[in-house]
């Protein structure tokens, strides 16, 4: 599983919302801290284009994509309330599982990014409302343990990466080499 692509958006949705709910005073801007939080991730949604160039040249969908998945996995959460997150942290999920198998189109990986932003926007702000400080200690320490214990989530270690999945092969190969 690409590591960037499912936990980068929503790790740093989640921070941004954690920090703005947090840190910044809202009452001199005129926005509460939920929308602020999205108008700040909704600009590093547009401006990532220029920060991972896309070698074929569709940066612009995937951009485009990921703006609108923000959009749609945020929103119709005050008219439908914290089941839409739900269902949207669900599909992200699925998607989030099967995603890397496949070869998608740049606005579907884009679509599939935005809802993994809008799911750690709302998780976020969830965890402050309960929490406070605490969960943002939690937010960081799991952004500094997660990598590190990537390999535990799906990848075998190093030395038997080369066998991939599949048991079957490893202890046929383990069996001809006791010989």
């Amino acid at each position: 599983m690409p590591l960037g692509l499912a936990f980068v958006p929503f790790y740093v949705s989640m921070c941004v919302s954690c920090c703005v709910t947090l840190f910044v005073d809202m009452g001199q801007f005129g926005f509460t801290a939920p929308v602020f939080s999205l108008l700040l991730v909704s600009i590093l949604v547009i401006c990532i284009r220029f920060i991972d160039a896309d070698p074929s040249g569709r940066g612009n969908e995937r951009s485009t994509g990921a703006l609108l998945g923000l959009q749609i996995g945020y929103w119709p959460t005050g008219i439908i309330g914290l089941m839409w997150p739900f269902i949207i942290a669900v599909l992200w999920l699925i998607q989030s599982a099967r995603i890397w198998r496949y070869s998608y189109p740049p606005f579907r990986i884009g679509l599939w990014t935005g809802f993994g932003a809008s799911t750690g926007l709302i998780l976020g702000q969830i965890g402050v409302a309960v929490l406070e400080t605490g969960f943002l200690i939690t937010v960081v320490l799991f952004g500094i343990l997660f990598p590190l214990l990537h390999w535990s989530l799906g990848r075998l270690p190093l030395d038997e990466e080369e066998y991939g999945l599949d048991y079957f092969s490893f202890m046929i190969h383990m069996f001809v080499a006791s010989e």
